[in-house]
């Protein structure tokens, strides 16, 4: 491009730059210029909401999920094996103490008990005979005794007699051991039968005499071995929520808290719980502690499963110092409030930024550790002001401390 093109546009931009700035308006007739330009005018005034910095009483309050478990399950199964004949309950059914739950086939338990008891017979028979002989020999020793002190026997014929009717004591010792054994095998085999019938025993006392069916694991007419479980039974007057706590907070629980549990299963309402157990150690794993906490359940209103939300106070703070939660912002960085000046007067004030330390959190108020700080902070509008800022309070205070 030739030097004479090139002065003829700077010719052409100059004139319309001239133009266009003939045409701009003064500085005072477009608002904030001004401000911009050299500082001029006023500082805006921005509305904001406050409360008082307050002192009271708070408490700490720590929330955990966990799980409901029973208050104590266990399962019920045959201490001998066989056909199920007939299954009692069924899923959800009571289950009193003692109840027969179940019956096995117990022809061949009938049977053995049967044969022991005739085999009892027996030896009862001959321990009868026994002592029948023992009377013989004993009468017999005794004219033999008789007729020896007379004279009228010799010695080998008592000696003779003497033996014979200790032999009959001995048969008669034999006979009524051979009793007893057959009473200790009569005995087992109708233990062995009582196995046939399924009770739910349980250890407990007072009101603990209904549980329920948990869950079935057999029909009837299936063949099941020893020891097999057959139902669970399960306690739904007490439940346990179970929960796991890191060592921050292990060391503020205690058994014989209060705690207050909910469930989404049942919105809207609160059930009380009382923690109960705590371990004694972290898992190594998850740096974490295993904590039950009792809930009585005698209306069924919760069932084992469900998962559930926990809050336990921890700590009761008098005479803490507080400001609202709304009032607790971020601002360069860093966490603090937005405070006014003390000699405000009217409805306007200058507002100064003050880094805090947290304390406590509860649902309404944060505790404030550091520094001590009086008068209002703001609770609405924060995102607006900065170090200095002006505003104007626009309404009542939200918080009564």
């Amino acid at each position: 491009m030739s030097s004479k093109r090139v002065w003829v546009s700077l010719g052409a931009g100059s004139v319309f730059l001239l133009v266009a700035w003939g045409m701009w308006p003064s500085d005072s007739a477009v608002p904030g210029v001004a401000d911009m330009r050299g500082g001029r005018g006023e500082a805006q005034v921005i509305a904001v909401e406050t409360a008082p910095v307050a002192r009271r009483s708070i408490t700490d309050v720590a929330f955990y999920t966990g799980t409901l478990q029973s208050g104590s399950q266990f399962m019920l199964a045959p201490k001998a094996g066989g056909r199920l004949r007939s299954l009692a309950v069924d899923i959800g059914d009571q289950v009193e103490r003692g109840q027969v739950i179940a019956q096995l086939d117990d022809e061949e338990f009938v049977q053995a008990v049967a044969e022991q008891r005739a085999a009892v017979e027996v030896a009862e028979a001959q321990l009868e005979d026994a002592e029948a002989q023992l009377a013989v020999r004993r009468r017999s020793y005794e004219r033999v005794a008789d007729l020896r002190r007379r004279s009228l026997a010799s010695e080998s014929e008592d000696d003779l007699a003497r033996s014979e009717a200790d032999a009959a004591a001995a048969n008669v010792r034999v006979a009524q051991a051979q009793l007893a054994q057959r009473e200790a095998v009569l005995r087992g085999a109708e233990i062995r039968l009582s196995y046939t019938r399924i009770r739910a025993e349980w250890n407990g006392q007072g009101g603990d005499n209904v549980r329920y069916v948990g869950e079935r694991f057999v029909d009837e007419g299936a063949n099941v071995s020893a020891n097999e479980p057959i139902i669970s039974v399960i306690d739904l007057d007490a439940l346990r929520a179970v929960t796991f706590v890191t060592d921050r907070d292990f060391a503020r629980l205690r058994v014989g808290q209060v705690t207050r549990v909910r469930s989404d299963a049942r919105p809207g309402e609160q059930f009380e719980g009382t923690v109960e157990r705590i371990a004694p150690l972290l898992r190594e794993d998850s740096r974490q502690a295993r904590v039950e906490i009792l809930i009585e359940n005698d209306e069924r209103r919760l069932s084992p499963g469900f998962f559930v939300n926990v809050e336990v106070d921890v700590e009761r703070i008098d005479n803490a110092l507080v400001v609202p939660r709304d009032a607790v912002t971020r601002h360069g960085g860093q966490t603090g409030v937005f405070l006014l000046d003390d000699d405000f007067e009217g409805n306007e004030a200058e507002v100064r930024w003050v880094p805090v330390v947290e304390g406590v959190r509860t649902a309404d108020v944060v505790q404030i550790l550091d520094p001590s700080i009086s008068g209002r902070v703001v609770t609405l509008g924060q995102h607006r002001l900065s170090d200095g800022s002006k505003v104007r309070l626009v309404s009542v205070e939200r918080y009564a401390g």
